[in-house]
Order: structure tokens, then sequence, then C-alpha cells
């Protein structure tokens, strides 16, 4: 037993020397190569102490926090504002997002009332988030991200907008077009057909119509509000005639109203083939291209 305690004793002698000789030489040399140059016991001896600082202080173990709390806060923060999108069957719960914060979009990042609102949700998520894992300037690149995500939302919704209204017009003023032309010509039949010679029923059909395209306003070459028309290629001069005496009545029955139309002037040809709903019913004479 004494003789046990004395070698145990005589190891760690060694082994404490040994440490005070590796803090000596990992000053200016790496702590691998100090190693390297020990006795075996005594790596056995430091190893399992290193692997648990290893283990404890991992770079990648922190860095998979700070990317857990970075979805949290990118969570919580789109939880605290008001969602344009948000769609519910019950009032309260309506209520309850249309009463949340919300960003104005209409004016920049670092104007009012957005300043506000920034420290707001900055104080707000630092107090969940700093400290654990996140800096102060993580904290505030979430909400300028929010920021511009909810502007360039809005700004393609207002775009889509406009275009859907610009396309609804266009296709309710071409609707409501076709209809008086074809009112106009059952009023006028008889006068129209003995102007062209021939009976033209059934010939005013949706296909056959020209493209208006609109000039509301919105043209920096256009001061008047008007229609440019594109007419399709395949239609004959003498089909073109036809029309111009058709809108010609519609203008003459409307009267005093007749300020209702926008001004129409030709634009462009489009060529293409024929429709098939208009190469099936309609006379040659109708057709630029006759066989």
């Amino acid at each position: 037993m004494t003789n046990s305690l004395a070698i145990l004793h005589r190891d760690m002698t060694t082994i404490m020397k040994d440490v005070a000789d590796i803090k000596a030489k990992t000053s200016n040399t790496p702590v691998s190569a100090v190693l390297q140059s020990q006795p075996m016991a005594l790596v056995h001896a430091v190893a399992p102490v290193s692997m648990e600082m290893n283990v404890a202080g991992s770079p990648t173990m922190a860095s998979d926090a700070k990317s857990v709390n970075k979805t949290k806060a990118y969570r919580l923060l789109w939880e605290h504002l008001w969602d344009p999108k948000f769609k519910s069957k019950h009032l309260a719960e309506i209520q309850a997002n249309n009463g949340k914060p919300r960003w104005n979009t209409a004016v920049n990042f670092n104007q009012s009332p957005n300043t506000e609102l920034t420290e707001n949700l900055v104080a707000y998520l630092e107090r969940n988030f700093v400290g654990a894992g996140l800096r102060k300037s993580d904290v505030h690149d979430f909400v300028y991200t929010n920021f511009t995500s909810r502007k360039r939302a809005a700004n393609k919704s207002q775009a889509k907008k406009k275009s859907d209204n610009a396309r609804n017009r266009r296709s309710s003023r071409k609707k409501e077009h076709l209809k008086r032309r074809k009112t106009a010509y059952q009023s006028n039949k008889t006068a129209i057909d003995d102007e062209m010679k021939r009976d033209c029923s059934d010939l005013i059909i949706e296909e056959a119509m020209s493209v208006g395209e609109s000039d509301d306003g919105t043209s920096p070459h256009v001061s008047y509000s008007g229609l440019r028309l594109r007419h399709p290629g395949w239609r004959s001069d003498e089909y073109n005639h036809f029309i111009t005496l058709v809108d010609n009545k519609v203008v003459a029955d409307l009267g005093l109203n007749s300020h209702q139309l926008l001004s129409r002037a030709f634009g462009e040809t489009v060529e293409g083939p024929v429709p098939d709903a208009i190469a099936s019913q309609f006379p040659q004479w109708a057709l630029r291209n006759r066989p």
C-alpha cells in the first residue's frame, strides 16, 4: 500500500511538472504540437478535459442556437404586425388584426411614423432575443427587412390593382360598344345595306372587332381621352367601311349623349390568321386575302 502511494505521488508530481511546461510553451506554440511532444500518459490526462471544452464551446452549437432564435424573431415580428392578407370568418379576429401596428409603405423607412414604429419593434424584440444569441444590430436588420418586404408587396399590389382596373375597363368598354353597334345596325339596317349594296346581317361579332387601347390621360404624348385602334389585318377595306358606317349611326343615335364615347383613332394594323369563327361564316368580300 505504501509503495503504491509512493508511485502515485511520483506520477502526479511528474504530471504537474509537465503541465507547467505546457503552459510555458503554449504562449507561442500550438497546443497540438505541444501535446504531441509529451508522454502518452499526459495526453490521456489532458485529452478528456480538452474534448469536454470543445463540445461545450462548439461554434456549430452556438450557430444553431442563433439560427433558431432568428426564425423565432421573424415569426414573432410578423405575428405582431398587421397582416394585409389576413382572412377569418370571425369578426373578433379580423378586428384584432386591424388593431395591430402597421407600416406606412407610402413613406420611407427612416420617416415618421415608421421611425417610431421601428423603435417600438426593436425594443419589443430586444426584450426577447438580445442576449440569447442575437445582437441589437440583428434585431434592427429583422425590422428593416420586414419593412422592405411589406413595401415591395404593397407596390406590387398597387401595380396589379391598376392593371386589373385598366383591363376591366377595356373589357367593359368593348362589350358596351359591341352592343351599341348591333343595336345601331338593326335600327338602320336598310340604310346601311343600301350603302354597302349587300346584306350585312350577322357580321358584327366580337372576334371581328378592332382592339382598342385606352389613352386616359396617363400618356405624356396624349392630352385627351381616347382610343388608339388596332385593326385586324385580315379585314377587307369593304368591311372596314361597313364598320365605319355602323359607328356613324351609333354616334347619331346617341345624339347629345355621344360625348360618352371615347374618341377613336386608327393606330395600326395587326397581322394574323383569320379566326375560325370568321372563316366559317363571313362572306369573301369581308376578307382581305380572299381566295
